[in-house]
C-alpha cells in the first residue's frame, strides 16, 4: 500500500520474496517488524511520523504474511531469523539499524538483538509475545481452533464473519475505542477473510506460540533495549515486559496506560518519540566509537 511519504517495492531476503514500505531519511535505518497475522501496513501511522522527523525507516512483510512468500515446512522461528538477519544486513550500511518489533515481531527483534553477528544498534520491543500470556492465550489455542472448526462446519454468511473479525480486531489490538481507525481495522480483519483462512491462521498461531514458549531465558540482549507495553493489552500482560526489563540490566521499561496490544496504532506519538530517541542515541554512540 503506497503512501505519499513511502515507497512500496518488492525485495527478496533469504529465500523469500516480500514487499516493503520504505521511507527515506537520515540516521540509522529503523526496521519495523510486525506481529502475527499483520503486515507492513500496521506501521503506516509510525512511518508517517518518522518521515516527518526525517528518519530513514522500512517496514517489511514477514514470510507467511501480507504479500510475502509462504513459510516453508519445518520450524517457523528459524525461518524468520534468517529472513530478518538479511533485512538487517541489507539496511545496516555503516550505521547499523534500530529494530522496532510488535508482539511476534518484538520476539524476533530481541533474538536479533542477542546475535553477535548482526549490526543491530538498539531494540524497541512492543508488547513482546512468548514470555507470558493472558489467560485467553495461555490456556492454549486448541480449544479456539476446535470452536472455529465447528463454526465453519455450521456455516456463516460472509457478512457476519467479517463483522465478527472486525470486532475481534478492535477488541484485541486496541486499548481504547476512541483510537480505533476503521480503515486500519478493516485491513487487519481482512486476513481472516473466511472461516477456513481463520482456521489456518489459528493453527499457525499455535505453532508459533509453541516455539516461542520454549524460550525461558529472556536476557542477554547485547544492545540498548526499551521494553514498551500497552497497559490495556488483552493478549500479553504487562508482566511480560517487566520480566524482559528485569532480565536485561540497563534496559528501560515504558508502560503506556491507554494503549493495547499494538501501541504503534493507538499510542503512535509516544512510540515515535521513543524510537527516535533510540535512533539518536545509537547514531551518536557509533560516531563516538
Amino acid at each position: 500500500m503506497p503512501t505519499s511519504f513511502s515507497v512500496e517495492r518488492r525485495a527478496t531476503y533469504s529465500e523469500y520474496r516480500t514487499r516493503e514500505l520504505v521511507v527515506a531519511g537520515d540516521g540509522p535505518t529503523i526496521v519495523l517488524v510486525h506481529g502475527f497475522a499483520h503486515a507492513a501496513e500496521t506501521w503506516i501511522p509510525l512511518l508517517d511520523l518518522l518521515h516527518r522527523a526525517g528518519r530513514a525507516a522500512v517496514a517489511v512483510d514477514l514470510p507467511g504474511f501480507g504479500k510475502a512468500d509462504p513459510l516453508l515446512p519445518g520450524s517457523l522461528v528459524p525461518q524468520l531469523d534468517r529472513f530478518l538477519g538479511e533485512v538487517i544486513r541489507r539496511y545496516a550500511g555503516s550505521n547499523g539499524v534500530v529494530l522496532v518489533g510488535n508482539s511476534l515481531g518484538a520476539a524476533m527483534a530481541l533474538r536479533a538483538g542477542r546475535a553477535v553477528d548482526l549490526p543491530v544498534n538498539a531494540v524497541v520491543a512492543l508488547d513482546t509475545a512468548g514470555i507470558t500470556w493472558r489467560r485467553l492465550v495461555s490456556i492454549g489455542l486448541d480449544p479456539i481452533v476446535s470452536a472455529n472448526q465447528l463454526y465453519a462446519a455450521i456455516g456463516c454468511p460472509e457478512r457476519v464473519h467479517r463483522s465478527l473479525a472486525t470486532r475481534a480486531a478492535q477488541s484485541l489490538l486496541y486499548g481504547r475505542k476512541s483510537a480505533v481507525v476503521p480503515e486500519v481495522v478493516a485491513q487487519l480483519a481482512a486476513v481472516a477473510s473466511d472461516p477456513a483462512e481463520t482456521h489456518r491462521l489459528l493453527r499457525l498461531g499455535a505453532r508459533f506460540k509453541a516455539e516461542l514458549d520454549r524460550t525461558t531465558d529472556h536476557g542477554d540482549v547485547r544492545v540498548p533495549l526499551v521494553a514498551v507495553h500497552g497497559a490495556r493489552d488483552r493478549l500479553v500482560p504487562v508482566s511480560a515486559s517487566r520480566i524482559l526489563y528485569d532480565a536485561n540490566p540497563g534496559s528501560r521499561l515504558v508502560v503506556l496506560p491507554h494503549a493495547g496490544h499494538c501501541p504503534q496504532l493507538d499510542a503512535t506519538s509516544a512510540v515515535s518519540q521513543l524510537v527516535r530517541e533510540m535512533a539518536g542515541i545509537s547514531n551518536t554512540s557509533r560516531e563516538i566509537s
